[in-house]
């Protein structure tokens, strides 16, 4: 998490976060399926309506733990 912060660019840090917890939705999709990752320390899932859990699924799980998403999405749209 250290690090990520360091590498980020300090403005889109401030504005990243401003969205975050000022965001008023109340209205989710019914389309919207939401799959998240159990490690995801920047978004913790048990603040979430999470849909399908990714196993040690980290916030960048997209590279890692993508066999896994592919698996969730082929079998939703199939």
């Amino acid at each position: 998490m250290k690090n990520i912060i360091k590498d980020t660019d300090s403005n889109f840090l401030k504005w990243a976060i401003n969205q975050i917890v000022n965001w008023k939705n109340t209205v989710v999709p019914q389309n919207c399926i939401h799959i998240h990752g159990t490690n995801d320390h920047i978004l913790p899932a048990k603040y979430l309506k999470v849909d399908y859990s990714i196993k040690n699924g980290g916030h960048f799980m997209t590279v890692n733990k993508a066999n896994e998403i592919e698996k969730i999405i082929k079998m939703l749209c199939s």
